[in-house]
This record gives C-alpha cells, structure tokens and sequence, in this order.
C-alpha cells in the first residue's frame, strides 16, 4: 500500500465525524429557528390581543369621559345651584294699617312677605343695598275716598320717582303704582316717603293695598 493511501485511509473517519458534527449544528440551529418563529408567533398574538384590549379600553374611556361631559353639561344648565342667599337679594312688603302722615314723612310698609338678603327693614321702611347691582323697585299707594296723597321714591334723600293717588273728586278709593330701574351701590338706603301734595291717608290692609317691592336683577 501507498503511502497516499495510508493517508486517505486515515483520514477517512476524520472527515466523517466534522461532517456529523456539522450536521448535528445545522439541525440543532433548524429547531432553535423553529421555536423562535413558534415563539414569536405566540408574541405576536398576545400583541395584537393587548392592542385590541387596548383598544377597547380607550373606547370605553372616550365612552366615559363623553358621558361625564354631557352630566357636567347638564349639571350647568339645568342643576345649577342656586345663587347664595348673600347675593340673592329680593324683597315684598306690605302695609296692614292706615297711616296718617305729613309731607316727607317715611311710609312704614309693615308686613314683610319676602325678604332674600334681609336688606328691608320693617322698623324704619328702608331697603339697603348690600349686593351693588341693577334693580327694579316698585310701589303701590292707595288712599280713602275724597282723598289725594303724592309719594315718592328715595334714594340717599334724593327723589327717583313719584306717584299721585287721587281720589279727591270721587266716594272710592283709588290705587296708583310705579315702577323705577336704578343702578344701586352697596350702602345705598332706599324707601318712600310722602310728597308734597297730600290731603288724606294711605289705605294698608291685609290684601296688599299698598306695598313696597325690589328684587337684584344684575
């Protein structure tokens, strides 16, 4: 035998064994790809799970937030509570008796029907203003029959406005009302007083004859 074919004899099982070895790699790296590709399968499911999970949950957030809106909405409009008593101001008063008085006197309305704010006094027939603001102020004179009275609206002792209840040419009463929008600042101390042109009395009953009104407008 040859030397070279000593060689080739020899290195026979050599080459063999790297081709096993190899082999063995290649199918070992054959099933870790498998189970990757298997495992990313597996994460690519549970990725598309949690997105439509998430997904779902932002849309019952938007579902949610939406509806709190529309409650909010709601609450503003038609829930709203209602302004505090402090800047709640209005007031009804009427007269129960029949006064006799001279010209400038006060006209004491000495029933209190409402008083939100409690900015009338039924003592001394003043309204004080304690919100600033716009208000409407109204009064209702009625005198006896054969009688005429004049009286006016006071504001800090200046005239706002005046009417004159006359029932001097005829045997019935007579009942005369006004009305006056005034810009008001806090202090302000309004009430009604008697003119200068009277010659009777102010009728008062039960049934609101004469009265004296106001209410915060803005």
């Amino acid at each position: 035998m040859s030397v070279y074919a000593i060689l080739a004899f020899c290195c026979m099982p050599l080459v063999y064994t790297e081709d096993t070895t190899l082999q063995h790699d290649v199918d070992t790296l054959r099933a870790m790809v498998q189970v990757l590709t298997t495992e990313n399968k597996l994460y690519k499911t549970e990725m598309e799970l949690m997105t439509e999970k998430m997904r779902q949950l932002e849309s019952k957030f938007d579902r949610e937030l939406s509806g709190q809106k529309h409650k909010d909405k709601r609450l503003l409009i038609t829930d709203q509570p209602p302004v505090s008593a402090s800047h709640h101001v209005a007031f009804y008063t009427q007269l129960t008796k029949t006064l006799h008085l001279a010209t400038q006197q006060m006209v004491v309305f000495d029933h209190i029907e409402l008083n939100h704010g409690n900015a009338y006094s039924s003592l001394d027939g003043e309204f004080v203003c304690t919100v600033q603001g716009t208000y409407v102020l109204s009064w209702t004179i009625t005198c006896s029959d054969n009688t005429a009275i004049e009286t006016e609206l006071v504001v800090n002792g200046i005239v706002k406005g005046h009417i004159f209840t006359d029932a001097g040419n005829h045997a019935d009463y007579e009942t005369n009302s006004a009305t006056a929008v005034l810009d008001l600042k806090v202090g302000d101390r309004i009430w009604i007083r008697v003119g200068r042109v009277f010659s009777g009395q102010i009728v008062g009953s039960n049934y609101g004859s004469s009265t004296f009104s106001g209410f915060l407008v803005n």
